[in-house]
């Protein structure tokens, strides 16, 4: 069986400071460590979304989270660091930490004409 191809992101979030690269890290242990961190955060974008009438839901353990609004979607994947809006998949941008993605989504949430309190 062949593993499919993952589409590289096209945009990098920059460095994180909640989640730093180690040099020398192995994969696995970098990916749970993003996945512990942003779970931890899991309140804050509950509420982040709450406050601009969107709806976080986290899938699979914690690995998927999707935010959603009337016509909008967000996929986040904070073990990989991968954002896709609006299955553009080939559009992905690099996010490590919560902080990062929220940014991300807000600023294409805005620039599609939706506002919040």
């Amino acid at each position: 069986m062949r593993r499919k191809r993952s589409i590289p992101d096209l945009a990098s979030a920059g460095k994180s400071g909640i989640v730093p690269y180690r040099r020398g890290e192995d994969f696995r242990t970098r990916h749970a460590r993003r996945l512990t961190a942003n779970l931890e955060q899991e309140a804050t974008v509950r509420r982040w979304c709450q406050q601009r009438g969107l709806t976080l839901r986290i899938k699979n353990g914690g690995h998927h989270w999707q935010i959603t609004g009337r016509a909008f979607l967000a996929e986040w994947w904070p073990s990989s660091a991968k954002l896709v809006i609006g299955k553009r998949w080939h559009e992905g941008v690099h996010c490590h930490d919560h902080k990062q993605a929220l940014r991300v989504i807000e600023d294409f949430y805005e620039r599609q004409g939706n506002v919040h309190d």
